[in-house]
């Protein structure tokens, strides 16, 4: 399987931003409303791609929902946690500076 592209990475990012604290009801509408954006005007080419992209996270936000009580936090899904995983995490950190014990 290919890797995804920038664009569909940034559509991902924008479905996990918008879906951000919404329950699976709320979440469901947006998935429609996805849905019927990528059918109409038929988009093509790098439209047609991030359309595709943000349909099909808006389903697997929607799912991950369905399975679980409560609002959409990226910090509880485990797919996002999984993919910062395998990129190495969400952001660099350094690692702690290591404290001695304090002399009196």
């Amino acid at each position: 399987m290919p890797e995804p592209s920038d664009e569909e990475r940034a559509a991902w990012a924008r479905v996990r931003r918008s879906a951000t604290g919404m329950c699976h009801h709320e979440a469901r509408s947006a998935l429609a409303t996805a849905r019927k954006a990528a059918r109409g005007g038929s988009p093509t080419g790098r439209d047609a791609v991030v359309a595709r992209a943000e349909v099909e996270e808006w389903e697997r936000v929607t799912g991950t929902l369905a399975d679980h009580a409560g609002p959409y936090d990226p910090a509880d899904d485990p797919f996002v946690q999984g993919e910062q995983d395998a990129r190495g995490g969400p952001a660099s950190v350094a690692p702690r500076a290591q404290t001695l014990p304090r002399q009196r």
